[in-house]
């Protein structure tokens, strides 16, 4: 395992750790957030459905959390600085799973607000925006790599999570079944964060500013530095950036929270169901496979690939209700499902200042889970009004492929501090 053009193999080379206990913490972190905090949702509302909630309620609920979730990422961002990766994720895994653990035995409205808030802020503190920052503080010249294999975490966590959640449940009932596994599970995560997330150095000051030379940064520079999410937000290039992969994000999200609903009508339901199981299956080759080559690959070429293969799956979708064309489109449109995620990072890494990466990644999923929060809810809707599954299809695969042309647009100049 050799990295691009010469570079440092951070996995053969660590800086001080080895680098492979980086990437297994964040794997884990992967396997907690996304079991825990996504795949689950639908099981949630599910279980809180027989309880007697309202359906309307549990809905308007999950688009909450997700926008919650969003709004939680910067103030996460700032505490992480502060007080360090490790203590904040810490804390996010106690509150994800002390949410979970808190649903099923809500018994108001404002019970189930501030349990879902709760795994809000731990989703937040544990989830994309999170394992990227631990992911890029120690890899430079195989992030993507790094970064690809951690995030397999999160393909990894529906077979991982599920199925034992659901023995849970049907073993213990919901309110103690829930609560058994998010324990577990919450264990399991602080004492690996505890013991193997390393805090990594910071970087020495510039000899000038040390010395309070003239040539230091102006005041103004500073100014932007203390606020890297609003003087990020003022160039085009983000702009461009933030819009693919929010885009592509709501198409993908819009899909796969009504894959069920929008196969059924084709094929049934045990064939929407392999499609289902086809699509995961697939999610976890595909990232495999572009970690292999994605440190040597332009990035806008893979990016607009990986949106290009979803919208022929959902072409494949609108073409045929044969099984096989359905299950065809599935594993088309599920190659790219993990990769769409990872490659914010990769964008960050290459087209903008070492100094402005943690601020483009929180940007993208800031305003990616705000849009793609609306997703199941306009999908849901767009399916129930229509009659059909065809007019949703549709819109995911018109989304896709905007979202791949804005890959053609102008590439932002790495620009160095």
């Amino acid at each position: 395992m050799s990295a691009p053009d010469g570079a440092p193999d951070e996995f053969r080379t660590p800086r001080p750790i080895a680098g492979w206990r980086v990437v297994a913490i964040a794997f884990w972190l992967a396997v907690f957030a996304w079991g825990l905090g996504f795949y689950s949702l639908s099981l949630y509302v599910h279980h809180l459905g027989e309880g007697g909630w309202p359906t309307a309620m549990l809905s308007a609920a999950t688009t909450g959390y997700f926008l919650l979730g969003a709004a939680a990422i910067g103030p996460v961002e700032r505490a992480a600085a502060r007080w360090g990766r490790r203590r904040v994720a810490i804390a996010g895994a106690l509150l994800l799973a002390g949410g979970v653990a808190a649903l099923p035995r809500a018994v108001h409205p404002v019970a189930l607000a501030l349990a879902y808030a709760a795994m809000a802020a731990g989703w937040a503190a544990t989830s994309g925006t999170a394992i990227t920052q631990v992911i890029g503080a120690w890899f430079d010249a195989r992030r993507g790599l790094a970064l690809n294999l951690a995030l397999t975490g999160a393909s990894a966590s529906g077979f991982l999570v599920i199925p034992p959640m659901a023995w849970a449940v049907a073993r213990w009932g919901a309110a103690d079944g829930l609560a058994i596994v998010a324990a577990v599970l919450a264990a399991a995560t602080v004492a690996g964060v505890a013991w193997n997330l390393p805090e990594p150095e910071p970087e020495p000051e510039p000899e000038p500013a040390r010395r309070g030379a003239a040539s230091g940064p102006s005041p103004e520079a500073g100014a932007a530095a203390a606020r890297p999410g609003v003087a990020a937000a003022a160039d085009g290039p983000l702009a461009r950036t933030v819009a693919l992969f929010a885009i592509g994000w709501l198409a993908q999200v819009a899909f796969l929270s009504q894959q069920m609903p929008l196969l059924v009508p084709k094929v049934g339901v045990a064939s929407a169901t392999a499609a289902v199981a086809a699509t995961t299956a697939a999610s976890l080759v595909g990232r495999l496979m572009l970690s292999v080559v994605i440190d040597r690959v332009d990035h806008r070429a893979a990016t607009a690939t990986s949106f290009l293969l979803q919208a022929a799956g959902m072409a494949l979708l609108l073409a045929s209700d044969a099984p096989a064309a359905v299950l065809a489109g599935c594993v088309l449109f599920g190659l790219s499902v993990g990769n769409v995620v990872m490659l914010p990072a990769i964008f960050a890494q290459r087209e903008f200042a070492p100094e402005r990466y943690g601020a483009v990644v929180a940007r993208v999923w800031t305003v990616g889970q705000t849009l793609f929060a609306l997703g199941p809810l306009g999908a849901g809707a767009l399916l129930a009004a229509a009659g059909s599954p065809t007019p949703t299809i549709a819109a995911c695969l018109a989304m896709q492929v905007a979202a791949a042309a804005l890959c053609a647009g102008t590439r932002a100049a790495p620009r160095r501090a």
